[in-house]
């Protein structure tokens, strides 16, 4: 049988009163009592019932993230900042995935209505332009949190809805300068997803930047996919061209490996004949076949978790965050 407040108190001759407030380190208790209550609670067994304080406050005391992928290093990375900062915070975290719009709208309904006092969703990357799983949360006046990308539906003034970010225009500023300063003036660029509005504004803000500092981006700029084997495999058909360029730059980290890949079958030597750059700093970035330069991120999840706890501590709205990149320069850059 589950121990109650009320059995601690009785073994304790105490009110329920003064061992509640020995348990939440109420100032008005001695530091003794406190001692000698939260032993006692130890010993019996006693824990904190969580759901009838969330009545009383009325706060449940967890919140929901949603994503497609659990085991992807994306999904990894932001699941594991998000969960040591709601933990940390003594919030609960329920995770749920979906792999489409409907399952998406689907767990946000779920989790609204085991009382989630906010959701956080890394989506899918898709060609939609509305996000039912917003819709959802709008109707019950749920915070939700973007984290990565967002739908192009989404925008202040869509509800109580925000989004952190990463800010890749500055990513691609920081890569070209670095590589403008080794001497690369001819470069290829292979991107993501179109349909990712971070992989766009990041191909764009590469094409914009690379013309002003009088760079030619060999072939144009690609969008090639999201796996290895797709870089690898336009990467294959830049060097059956006539003057490749001398450094490749990457719209992940991931992309860079396929890059390596095909360097390496082609007998072309990282960095002496290509440079190659990636973004995000993921574990292949740090332990690939070579040591990637790159642009690296603060944690999403943990900054997506500190703005919506702001707002639930009644110290301001919630509004949109773009994370700062910091440029990680290793072995696979050299002089043109």
């Amino acid at each position: 049988m589950r121990v109650r407040l009320r059995d601690l108190a009785e073994r304790l001759g105490l009110s329920v009163m003064a061992v509640s407030k020995a348990l939440r380190d109420a100032p008005d208790i001695g530091a003794a009592t406190k001692a000698k209550v939260q032993a006692e609670a130890r010993r019996m067994g006693y824990w904190p019932n969580e759901a009838a304080r969330s009545l009383r406050v009325k706060q449940s005391g967890w919140v929901g993230f949603i994503l497609s992928d659990l085991a992807s290093e994306e999904g990894a990375l932001i699941s594991g900042g998000l969960t040591e900062a709601a933990q940390e915070a003594g919030i609960a975290l329920l995770v749920g995935l979906a792999r489409n719009g409907k399952e998406e709208a689907e767990q946000v309904r779920a989790m609204i209505g085991r009382g989630a006092e906010a959701i956080f969703l890394l989506p899918r990357i898709s060609t939609e332009h509305r996000s039912a799983a917003l819709e959802v949360a709008n109707k019950s006046n749920c915070p939700m949190i973007f984290l990565k990308r967002y739908p192009a539906d989404v925008g202040l003034g869509s509800g109580r809805v925000s989004w952190v970010v990463r800010d890749v225009k500055g990513a691609a500023e920081m890569i070209l300068d670095h590589l403008y300063d080794l001497g690369h003036r001819n470069v290829a660029y292979l991107g993501g997803h179109s349909a990712a509005r971070s992989h766009a504004l990041h191909m764009q803000s590469v094409v914009e930047g690379a013309e002003r500092r009088g760079m030619t981006l060999m072939g144009g700029a690609l969008m090639v996919g999201l796996e290895p084997e797709d870089a690898e495999g336009e990467m294959r058909k830049i060097f059956g061209k006539k003057d490749p360029p001398t450094a490749t730059i990457c719209g992940t980290d991931t992309l860079a490996q396929g890059v390596f890949r095909a360097c390496f079958r082609a007998g072309v030597e990282v960095p002496k004949r290509m440079s190659v750059t990636g973004v995000g700093n993921g574990e292949l970035s740090r332990h690939g076949m070579v040591p990637l330069t790159t642009v690296g991120f603060p944690s999403l999840g943990r900054a997506g978790f500190a703005l919506w706890k702001k707002m639930r501590d009644g110290e301001g709205g919630v509004q949109p965050e773009v994370v700062q990149g910091e440029l990680i320069v290793r072995e696979s850059t050299g002089k043109a």
